[in-house]
This record gives structure tokens, sequence and C-alpha cells, in this order.
């Protein structure tokens, strides 16, 4: 995820143009939150019928995921998209390539207890974020799935957390 990775200036690719654009519109964080918290309703409202989404996977499943507030201590629910690796959900921080973690995962770093919807079924969950080589496995099987994200890590020119969510027992 070096900074050399992006394209030397003047060159040109699909992929780089819709990132950066991608990056440019996210950045008025309370308008994206807010689309991000309809999507969810919009999810978890559909009872499972709703599965994928092109706007925040780029047509991976999807997910509703609810955390608690750090500061606030209230519920915020957002949609992800998700990959199953056996029982557990894995989900990335890429935050369509900000800077910045998104929300949810600064939730679940201070309070790792949440709640998802998939597929019309709601379950508890305690998130743990990969590290070392499970992390990097995770990561590849992550851009194997949706090539796009490693762009969006190249501009963010940061290390994408990954989060295991593990059904709770």
């Amino acid at each position: 995820m070096a900074p050399e990775a992006e394209p030397a200036r003047g060159q040109w690719s699909v992929g780089v143009a819709l990132a950066r654009l991608v990056r440019l519109l996210t950045r008025p964080r309370p308008l994206v939150t807010r689309f991000s918290r309809l999507q969810a309703w919009i999810l978890r409202a559909s009872r499972g019928r709703i599965r994928r989404s092109l706007i925040f996977g780029g047509g991976q499943p999807v997910l509703s995921l609810t955390t608690t507030g750090r500061r606030s201590g209230r519920s915020r629910s957002t949609m992800v998209a998700y990959m199953r690796v056996g029982a557990d959900y894995v989900v990335t921080a890429a935050n369509l390539g900000n800077e910045r973690d998104p929300a949810w995962f600064l939730n679940l770093t201070s309070e790792p207890r949440a709640r998802i919807v998939v597929k019309g079924r709601s379950l508890a969950v305690t998130a743990r974020r990969a590290a070392g080589e499970e992390a990097q496995r995770l990561w590849r099987l992550w851009i194997e799935r949706l090539p796009a994200a490693q762009t969006f890590a190249d501009i963010a020119g940061r290390e994408v957390p990954v989060v295991i969510l593990e059904p709770a027992n």
C-alpha cells in the first residue's frame, strides 16, 4: 500500500479516477454518514431481500452493522460490504479511500460487541481486528473479490484495518 503504487502524474486509469471521485465526494462526513445510515435502514427494512449494494460494496454482499457510539453511547447503524470466512463475517474499514477510519470502526475499537443484520437475520457479534499474517491473508482475499479496494488503499496511503465479526454464542 505504498504511495508509489499510484500511476505517475499524467497517467490515467478508470480505477484511479473513480477512487479519486469517491474520495472527493465522501469528504463531507455528515452527509456520507446520513446516507450510510439511510442505506442501513433500507437494508434492515427489506428483511433480507436486499443482499448486495453497488454503491457501498461494489456489488459485494452487504450487512447492516449496529455499533455503540464511543462518545454518545447511542446505537448507530451503517451498511458495510462483507465476506464470509468460515462462521465469521469479515469487513474492512476502507471508508471508500478516505484518510480516516470510518466511525463504525472507531466505535468497534471502543466497544467490540455489536449487532449485524445479514440476509434478514439479526446476530450478536464480537469484533476483533485482524493483525499480522491473518490480516494480510484476509486483505488478499478481499482484493481478489473487490480489486478496486486496493486502489482506495493506495490513495489513502495507509493500512486498511480488517475486522472479524465473530457470532456471539
